[in-house]
């Protein structure tokens, strides 16, 4: 495998993690707001944790 293989190849996995997280943070954004309808602050803490863990994680990939 050449280096423009390789290259491509970590660009696509970086490409499939930043999706995913892009697909958690969606998801915990919209688990929060419900948890706010519902008004169960201890789900919605523990939510916003796992989210903040998440945004690092795409800050890291962007960045």
């Amino acid at each position: 495998m050449d280096s423009n293989q390789m290259g491509n190849s970590s660009l696509d996995i970086r490409k499939t993690k930043f999706t995913m997280l892009k697909e958690q943070q969606c998801t915990l954004n919209m688990r929060i707001r419900l948890a706010m309808q519902l008004h169960d602050t201890q789900t919605q803490a523990d939510l916003e944790v796992k989210l903040k863990e998440v945004l690092e994680q795409i800050n890291h990939i962007v960045w």
